[in-house]
């Protein structure tokens, strides 16, 4: 059975804790529990750039390593943008 991205972490990309993942590039991916809203957030590095939420599951971080590679698109549907 082929490992899912929470499991096996591509090169690029270290483990900081549980709920914490930074690229190389400085791009981050981690956990966080705002009041209402809590969820996996991609943090791009430039500031005029979204912060894009998933869901608050492992699904969720999943989604996000493959919305950073390119792999999903990011829609509306998928996730909701909020401001850094």
């Amino acid at each position: 059975m082929k490992a899912s991205p929470t499991e096996l972490r591509p090169g690029p990309w270290v483990r900081e804790s549980e709920y914490r993942f930074v690229h190389r590039s400085g791009v981050v991916i981690e956990r966080r529990g705002f009041p209402h809203r809590p969820g996996w957030f991609l943090v791009p590095v430039e500031s005029g750039q979204p912060t894009l939420r998933f869901a608050p599951t492992p699904q969720g971080c999943d989604d996000a390593l493959r919305a950073y590679s390119g792999r999903i698109a990011v829609t509306d549907r998928l996730t909701r943008i909020v401001t850094a």
